[in-house]
């Protein structure tokens, strides 16, 4: 009865484990979740909020519902795992933050890639939300390593964190595991298909 017993407590749990590696960490209540409201007029802290805000949008969706086996997927040797570019998109996230706000931002210590995604959506929100009421005259101030203007960080941090989303997006698919289906990219929306 005893042995019985043990062996239904340890299927159970090997039961337990296999099923919590193979289905999705749950999402929290993240920003971007929905960005189809936006400013009435274009201004410059306006435009560059919806930048941040275009890319928060395609990060999250991209990197949302991954399974804990997805996180050690590559295409190749050489290239980054979808956990080394979750953190990889972080310190680009950093450095787009630390552009813009000028109060120091201290590094989270955590190695799990779904506090990371966290972490990288509410640093893009903090980011958005300096940006979007900032003037020419403000924006014009924006230096990224202290002599570059904030053109910079359009081309270069944005722009490489939008190109690393997209191969989030494309890893997972390729790892079976595709984007959460009613993403439209188009319209920065997301509505769950049933």
């Amino acid at each position: 009865m005893k042995s019985n017993l043990f062996l239904i407590f340890s299927l159970f749990a090997l039961a337990m484990n296999y099923s919590n590696a193979q289905s999705p960490i749950k999402t929290e209540n993240l920003p971007f979740g929905d960005i189809t409201e936006y400013p009435d007029t274009y201004a410059p802290g306006s435009v560059a909020a919806r930048m941040v805000e275009s890319l928060g949008f395609r990060y999250r969706y991209a990197s949302q519902d991954l399974k804990t086996t997805d996180f050690s997927f590559k295409a190749e040797e050489e290239a980054r795992t979808i956990g080394e570019t979750i953190e990889h998109i972080y310190g680009l996230s950093m450095v787009i933050r630390n552009a813009v706000i000028e109060e120091p931002y201290e590094k989270i210590a955590s190695t799990d890639p779904m506090v990371i995604r966290a972490e990288t959506l509410h640093v893009l929100k903090a980011t958005y939300d300096h940006l979007i009421g900032m003037d020419e005259g403000e924006l014009s101030k924006i230096t990224i390593r202290e002599s570059y203007p904030f053109w910079v960080v359009i081309n270069g941090p944005l722009a490489d964190a939008l190109w690393h989303s997209g191969q989030i997006a494309t890893l997972r698919r390729a790892n079976g595991n595709p984007m959460p289906k009613g993403v439209n990219v188009f319209l920065g929306k997301f509505e769950e298909v049933k």
